[in-house]
């Protein structure tokens, strides 16, 4: 066993890998702990893989951050490739999914953490490539928790002249579909493993997982993970499921762009509830309309009656298409004047005595109740129309209906109870 590295004296081997080991190392001048990396002479280590060793140390020496390990020094010694870093106390992420020990909210907080890391990396042009549980560290009191990016061992900085372009490295199980196909990743590959990680830490296990790398990499193409359990939202709000749907989409371009956007998003999902407009990902809606000095209080329906025979249509001011013009897109003030009107169409909505035949006025109503974040309204007028013989064909005849369905398999904005009952009318043959 080495006793010493450079100026390092080693202390204890700490991990072992197929190419080296990890140690605890102390440095003697500043009398400090460190991990060291080595890459041992046995490995048959060839000029490319040097150039890795070596383009790791320059990027993440590069990278500073409290939720990226701190490299202090890289050398040669003894005919040993040495990377002394940041020795980082707790465990790996892996560790305590395995284990249970990380509630959905913690688990949320470690990887907003997480992206926090990634999105200074992703501004210096480096890429981790190899973002898996084991690679990330987390510090926890009970109370707070921290988490560090371990191992940039494959990363690559972006418009480098490095001659690896198309050679894809690290874990099979979190490797983008863009990666694995071309082997040119991009900041949102690594978002993509985000989202995989945080699939597995909720879920219990990976969302793509098989018997062989095969089965694996097919899933990872093709396949869409089955929706979260249950229990996956305890304390945290069920638009985590319409987060994980975007992050793990398999065209880049619908995912997250930025690391930035991502960590937004998932501290708002530590919110029970938070709802998320997806064309804004980290804007919380109100779950019911401000209130209104030109709106009163809406009246309980009698048994038997439609949810919008309610109050007579004097109460609700008029508005003509003129004087409120729909909001151009790309105006800064569109999605506030928007809501506005999606207010005021539930208003005149709810003010007439809807036949409870009327497809399209009951349609119109459940996709202006579910833009509202009101999903308890919508499931009602859903089940009223169910009751009083709206079929399923029907309102899947109505284009903005059939949208909201498309919409709602996606997020999973419902209670997974009132998702499957919902789909399934919608899905049934007439």
């Amino acid at each position: 066993m080495l006793t010493h590295l450079g100026k390092f004296e080693i202390v204890q081997l700490l991990a072992q890998g197929s190419m080296g080991e990890v140690y605890v190392g102390r440095d003697p001048i500043l009398n400090r702990e460190v991990a060291i990396k080595v890459i041992h002479p046995s490995a048959s280590v060839g000029a490319a893989a040097r150039e890795r060793f070596a383009t790791e140390a320059r990027a993440a020496g590069a990278l500073n951050h409290p939720n990226i390990v701190t490299i202090h020094e890289m050398g040669e010694d003894q005919g040993v490739l040495y990377l002394a870093m940041e020795l980082v106390k707790g465990e790996d992420l892996g560790t305590l999914i395995r284990a249970g020990t990380l509630s959905p909210r913690d688990t949320l907080e470690v990887l907003a953490q997480v992206c926090d890391g990634l999105a200074v990396a992703h501004r210096q042009k480096v890429l981790h490539r190899d973002l898996k549980p084991s690679n990330l560290r987390v510090v926890w009191d009970g109370t707070l928790l921290q988490a560090k990016i371990l191992d940039f061992g494959v990363a690559k900085i972006l418009n480098s002249d490095t001659t690896d372009e198309g050679t894809v490295f690290g874990t099979v199980n979190y490797m983008a579909p863009e990666y694995l196909q071309s082997g040119r990743p991009d900041s949102r590959s690594d978002l993509f493993a985000v989202g995989v990680i945080l699939y597995e830490a909720l879920a219990g296990l990976p969302p793509f997982d098989g018997p062989s790398p095969g089965s694996v990499i097919y899933r990872l193409l093709h396949a869409t993970p089955p929706p979260l359990p249950p229990t996956a939202y305890r304390g945290i709000s069920r638009e985590v499921q319409g987060i994980l749907n975007r992050a793990l989409a398999k065209d880049p371009a619908q995912r997250f762009q930025t690391a930035e956007e991502l960590a937004s998003a998932l501290r708002r999902a530590k919110d029970p509830l938070w709802r998320w407009n997806q064309e804004r990902p980290t804007t919380a809606l109100p779950l019911h309309p401000a209130p209104s000095a030109a709106r009163t209080a809406l009246p309980t329906p009698p048994k038997g009656l439609p949810l919008a025979a309610l109050r007579p249509a004097a109460a609700v001011p008029p508005v003509s298409p003129s004087s409120s013009p729909v909001p151009a897109k790309g105006d800064p003030k569109a999605e506030v004047r928007r809501d506005v009107l999606e207010t005021t169409r539930l208003q005149l909505l709810q003010a007439i005595d809807l036949d409870p035949r009327n497809v399209r006025a009951h349609a119109l109503l459940l996709v202006t109740l579910y833009r509202l974040g009101r999903l308890d309204a919508m499931m009602q007028t859903f089940r009223h129309a169910r009751d009083r013989g709206i079929s399923s064909s029907a309102l899947r005849a109505i284009p903005r209906c059939a949208q909201l369905a498309e919409e709602e398999e996606r997020a999973c904005r419902l209670p997974l109870d009132q998702h499957q009952e919902f789909l399934a009318f919608l899905r049934s043959a007439e």
